[in-house]
């Protein structure tokens, strides 16, 4: 199994989410909006800026999309119990 994680953030701000969490997976930054609204994002405005809401996916080994997830909260967002719980029963 492989997490790749992304943002729109800078890469300062990105840095310093990955080593103060001690993150080990790979995370892009500075993730354009138009790749978000490829992704069906939902994409929106705060402080004057374009953002895009979290969306997270599980995919197959093939590429297809086993699961995906879209929330403007942290309330319905996958938790990684849940995640690998799925990916155990289904893929």
């Amino acid at each position: 199994m492989k997490v790749v994680g992304g943002n729109t953030d800078g890469d300062a701000d990105t840095a310093h989410t990955h080593d103060n969490y001690g993150i080990s997976f790979p995370i892009a930054h500075n993730v354009p909006v138009e790749v978000a609204e490829k992704l069906g994002a939902w994409v929106g405005k705060r402080r004057g800026e374009s953002i895009f809401q979290p969306c997270e996916f599980i995919i197959r080994p093939d590429g297809t999309v086993a699961a995906s997830m879209y929330a403007t909260t942290q309330l319905g967002r996958m938790k990684p119990e849940e995640i690998w719980n799925f990916v155990k029963a289904r893929i």
